[in-house]
């Protein structure tokens, strides 16, 4: 349940704390107080939308933190997901004017996804403005599954069994190559990928090879008169470096007694060695540089083969090759694959039987548990006041299979005598949807995995004895889970355990919302000023005091 809100900078909220209680926890006040803005925080805390017109003027941020203690066994299972083993949980969220936000978990950084997700396991909430879970289509298979407890859960276990064990034969016979039609082309395909590929003749590094040797060609004529400039200066006349080189060697054979010269000697003949090598390696590749333009043609047309087959096939050679390897076990793979097909063939259509069978055996209970939720709400919403209402769970059968079966699940209502039944969303005032949702409250509280339940002014547009009645659901919702209520309705107020006073304050600078636990008498006196205003008579404090009375 939520033991404790603490919120700080919020709207017209300074600094409060408010600790809650087991049962039903009323929130009173007059109108503009503030009840619904520690809703609005709570929201906040819970994963909503960060608002920046939320923050109190004046202040660059704002902070919410809640305390869940005494968690059931479902939340403790969805918390679990996320790696949260302790049976308490303190949510901590700011958010600040520039766009910063931060979110705790526990006291661990954590994600808005994350934290809405836990938010959902541990509070549902209900007002006029806002959608909630049991409005949407989608969630309705899984509440109507839930109220067929253990049986519907076998049968959706057997059907999730034969639904994955289709899919995987279909995907058996989409490798082998699905129908005839479509083995046959890939056959074709494969075939002719694997005849282009070997017919190039690949060889590893081959593209580099190719890449050096027609940028080579490309700049041949370059080359040439480069390397015959460098000839001349090596070796091309008695003044060249080879022939000075030779001449300075003679020069020192005849001291070659002394041991430095000697050096000397030795090291210029290393030196004439080295370049003559150099000057032959350049004239080496001078004689190459003959241009042949078939040869370049030749390697320009092989390598625009092989980038080509690259670009298809993988982007290198080596990937190309990998390729090749691949198809080719494919292509025998698919050879030797029709009678496998057709075995699987047979096994699909067997176990498309199995889970036919199975998915309609699901629909059938479905439909059974759906006549009782029917009667169930009718009953409910007759005793709100809701005599010509009329509620329907409407089933559309799935062109295809699901892991749950070929149900389609919506709940449809409508409120007044002639009317078409249509989804909630777009059929209820507002004061009928909130008796419709209080009524499917009821029904599904007990196996709701929420454990605090939030309602803002649900008794909107209703008073009198279906005010009565309202409180009295109110109230049976609290063998399930903590309720937290705004109401404006004496009717609902009585049926409360524990009563807060929201209200607000000005000083010399600026409005300030308070909050406070009313104790003894304050609790009759602010359910009188409820019935009579803020001049409380003996009489309406007499009245008030029979209605708590009554209602306990």
């Amino acid at each position: 349940m939520l033991q404790s809100l603490s919120i700080k900078n919020v709207a017209l909220i300074k600094n409060i704390v408010i600790d809650f209680n087991k049962g039903l926890n009323i929130l009173l006040g007059e109108t503009g107080a503030g009840k619904s803005i520690i809703f609005d925080a709570l929201n906040f805390v819970l994963g909503a939308k960060a608002d920046k017109t939320l923050i109190r003027s004046g202040e660059e941020s704002m902070r919410v933190d809640a305390v869940f203690t005494n968690l059931n066994e479902s939340c403790m299972q969805a918390l679990a997901e996320y790696g949260i083993e302790e049976d308490e949980v303190l949510l901590s969220r700011t958010f600040s004017l520039d766009g910063k936000s931060s979110i705790r978990i526990n006291g661990n950084p954590s994600t808005q996804m994350i934290l809405k997700e836990i938010g959902k396991s541990l509070v549902d909430s209900y007002s006029q403005h806002e959608s909630v879970e049991l409005l949407k289509s989608k969630s309705h298979l899984t509440m109507l599954d839930k109220l067929g407890k253990s049986q519907v859960d076998i049968l959706k276990q057997e059907v999730k069994e034969k639904y994955n064990e289709y899919n995987f034969i279909i995907k058996e016979i989409d490798h082998l190559g699905g129908d005839e039609f479509e083995r046959e082309r890939e056959i074709s395909l494969l075939t002719y990928q694997i005849k282009e590929i070997e017919d190039a003749n690949l060889k590893t590094g081959e593209d580099e090879e190719i890449h050096d040797r027609l940028r080579f060609l490309n700049n041949a004529e370059k080359i040439f008169q480069a390397i015959s400039l460098c000839e001349e200066y090596l070796d091309g006349s008695s003044t060249s470096c080879i022939n000075s080189l030779q001449q300075v060697s003679n020069q020192l054979t005849s001291l070659a007694n002394f041991d430095k010269l000697s050096d000397c000697k030795n090291r210029i003949d290393s030196v004439r060695y080295e370049i003559e090598d150099i000057n032959q390696t350049l004239l080496d590749i001078k004689a190459e540089t003959d241009f042949d333009e078939n040869e370049f043609e030749r390697l320009d047309r092989r390598y625009d083969l092989i980038k080509s087959l690259e670009k298809k096939y993988g982007g290198s050679i080596e990937n190309v090759l990998n390729y090749l390897n691949d198809i080719k076990y494919r292509l025998d793979e698919l050879n030797d694959s029709e009678q496998n097909i057709l075995k699987l063939n047979k096994e699909k259509e067997k176990v498309y039987n199995e889970l036919l069978i199975k998915s309609e055996e699901l629909s059938n209970m479905r439909k059974s548990i759906a006549k009782d939720i029917e009667i169930k709400i009718l009953t409910e919403l007759k005793e709100l006041g809701m005599k010509s209402s009329k509620f329907e769970v409407k089933f559309t059968k799935l062109n295809n299979f699901t892991s749950n079966g070929i149900d389609s699940v919506e709940f449809v209502f409508s409120a007044n005598k002639g009317q078409e039944v249509k989804a909630l969303s777009k059929t209820a005032s507002g004061g009928e949807l909130s008796r419709f949702m209080l009524a499917l409250k009821n029904i599904f509280a007990e196996i709701g995995s929420a454990q605090t339940l939030i309602f803002d002014e649900i008794d909107s547009g209703i008073s009198g004895e279906t005010g009565k009645i309202v409180g009295e659901k109110l109230k049976n919702l609290t063998s399930f889970a903590q309720v937290i209520c705004i109401t404006h309705l004496p009717q609902v107020a009585c049926f409360g355990d524990h009563f807060y006073y929201v209200s607000k304050y000005e000083n010399e600078n600026e409005t300030m919302t308070s909050i406070k636990l009313l104790k003894d008498d304050e609790i009759p006196y602010n359910i009188a000023k409820m019935i009579v205003g803020d001049n409380v008579s003996d009489i309406a404090l007499s009245q008030a005091k029979e209605m708590l009375s009554k209602a306990k």
